[in-house]
């Protein structure tokens, strides 16, 4: 089917460019005019159904998905393979499009191979100009577009299109007379049959007047021998006219699955697969972030509940901790208290010289130590195999301390006794 197309610039008010395509698959052509301007279809109405159908009470919250099987008895195919399209609701009159869903399909499938992007889908019988008192018409390829209404409108074969008119506005005539007097068996008078015809001939002349006040807007040539009152118009280029319709016309077929989509999803689009990417590795990364942050919470808590066993064990006469900061002041305190003032007195330095003559004496066992700042000394209380270990560790002590071994006593096998400590003048 050929394809006639038309670029209209509505800054300018003129015609960029226009043409035919042999058919809907050298749509190529048509991909540079189409960058940078909003695209319109226009659906010939011969592919298409308009029609009004009446709306039962209740179904107006569900009237889009309740309007094709309103239809059913009315079309000769399934509904499941139509796409029935809302145009227009008046009280409970519901205007529709009807068209198949493979048509629609193979057209905008055929418009995204070329990368054009369908802004509107419209019945070109709806971007004809709409007039109050009449329709409005134009002639293409040997048609006549016709548009009635806000949503309404036929494209007629020249064939038929006088029928059609005619039927817009076809009387009916209605005998008014009495033919009970035939019932009765009585005779029907001259004046009588004078009243009848009389009657008549003023419905056929009711009738012709009524489609004289069928008025037909006209942009091209009005057709010949045809009834109605055409009234011609400023001549148009057709493809023209319906471009200007369509960019301000409200009507679409492009909705439920033929919605476009937003303008956003349409760029996110070929970044979809990063995307996913991108949130499987997040996904990972976030899963690991939380393995590593309860592996040291958890080490935390190891860490915490050691120092609590170390303080209480250190410092025994502190029954409550409070906070970590309480323990570590606590514990500092304490360290202050054994390290001294100066590095010379304090008690960690008396322990680090005594450890090597300990080492000396393997035998003996420390059992309890006193540290008497003020008076400089270090109280040892220890046990030994022997009272010789005593004399060893007292000879190895002589080296650095002033040393005053107490009364030695020896009970179940163990020596035990008490030795002083002062540092060397």
């Amino acid at each position: 089917m050929p394809v006639q197309w038309l670029v209209w610039s509505p800054l300018q008010n003129e015609v960029i460019a226009s043409g035919q395509l042999a058919d809907i698959n050298q749509l190529s052509e048509l991909t540079e005019y189409a960058a940078a301007r909003p695209v319109y279809g226009l659906v010939p109405t011969s592919e298409m159904l308009l029609t009004q159908v009446a709306i039962p009470a209740g179904s107006s919250r569900q009237l889009t998905a309740v309007l094709p099987y309103l239809l059913e008895e009315e079309l000769a195919q399934d509904v499941d393979s139509l796409h029935v399209q809302l145009l227009k609701r008046d009280n409970d009159i519901a205007t529709v499009a009807i068209i198949e869903h493979h048509k629609i399909a193979m057209w905008l499938a055929a418009f995204a191979d070329y990368g054009i992007e369908l802004k509107k889908l419209i019945p070109d019988c709806l971007c004809l100009p709409l007039f109050n008192d009449g329709y409005s018409a134009a002639e293409i390829d040997g048609q006549w577009l016709i548009r009635q209404s806000e949503a309404m409108g036929v494209c007629a074969d020249s064939s038929w299109l006088a029928a059609w008119v005619t039927a817009q506005k076809a009387p009916i005539i209605v005998d008014t007379v009495d033919d009970s007097a035939d019932d009765e068996g009585d005779d029907i008078t001259p004046e009588t049959e004078a009243a009848r015809l009389t009657e008549e001939v003023e419905s056929i002349v009711a009738a012709t007047a009524s489609l004289a006040q069928v008025t037909i807007h006209h942009y091209t040539p009005a057709p010949v021998n045809i009834p109605g009152h055409w009234q011609p118009q400023t001549p148009e280029l057709v493809m023209q006219l319906l471009a200007i319709g369509a960019a301000e016309s409200k009507a679409t077929l492009l909705s439920g699955p033929y919605k476009p989509q937003a303008a956003w999803r349409k760029h996110l689009q070929p970044w979809r697969k990063v995307a996913i990417a991108a949130a499987v590795v997040l996904v990972a990364l976030i899963g690991e972030q939380v393995l590593t942050t309860q592996r040291l919470e958890q080490q935390a808590n190891a860490y915490r509940a050691e120092s609590d066993r170390i303080f209480r064990q250190v410092l025994p006469q502190f029954k409550r901790i409070p906070s970590q900061s309480y323990l570590k002041n606590q514990m500092n305190a304490a360290l202050k208290s054994l390290g001294g003032h100066g590095e010379q007195n304090g008690m960690l330095m008396w322990l680090s010289e005594l450890k090597p003559a300990l080492i000396k004496v393997p035998s003996i066992k420390i059992v309890n130590l006193k540290y008497d700042q003020t008076r400089g000394e270090l109280r040892l209380q220890a046990t030994a195999a022997g009272f010789q270990d005593f004399e060893q560790l007292r000879s190895a002590l002589s080296v650095q301390f002033e040393v005053d071994q107490g009364q030695l006593t020896k009970a179940d096998n163990l020596v035990s006794g008490a030795v002083v400590l002062r540092r060397k003048a």
